[in-house]
């Protein structure tokens, strides 16, 4: 099972912006004919567009899946992938640093192998912490309101 993850408008326009910016400095500069400003521009193309891309594969490509045995976590060419049964706690944190994510506000799944990670939040906040409950009974889940998650049951 797939979920969309939230993505803040800031972060997409200011991705998005970048595009014809750094298309347009060096054409900028050819029409210029100014020779410094060419080398440059250049190569500051060179090392921008590599990292314009990945972000912009990642704005399309990035999601939480659920399958049988693992939570997978995609972000654009970053996949992180954690067994259930090494799921101790997830709730949310506010903690902007240290990882990929499209929004500020965060999910943190804290696990066995390397601790924990911080990822992006489902769209779909309700349903993607029912199912992992239903998933890993076990582990502590926390909603926004810090409070248990217990699973529904539809009678």
């Amino acid at each position: 099972m797939k979920f969309k993850v939230k993505k803040n408008p800031l972060l997409v326009a200011l991705i998005l912006s970048l595009i014809p910016i750094i298309f347009s400095v060096p054409i900028v500069s050819f029409i210029e004919a100014d020779r410094t400003g060419i080398i440059i521009s250049l190569v500051a193309f060179v090392f921008l567009f590599p990292i314009l891309i990945t972000l912009v594969y990642a704005l399309f490509k990035t999601y939480h899946e659920l399958t049988d045995n693992e939570f997978k976590s995609k972000f654009g060419f970053i996949t992180i992938t954690i067994p259930y049964s090494e799921i101790k706690t997830i709730n949310f944190s506010n903690n902007p640093i240290s990882s990929p994510a499209w929004t500020f506000k965060r999910l943190k799944i804290e696990y066995k192998k390397y601790g924990y990670a911080l990822l992006s939040l489902p769209k779909d906040e309700d349903s993607f912490l029912q199912e992992i409950k239903k998933r890993c009974p076990d582990a502590t889940i926390l909603n926004r309101q810090k409070e248990e998650v217990l699973i529904k049951y539809n009678l």
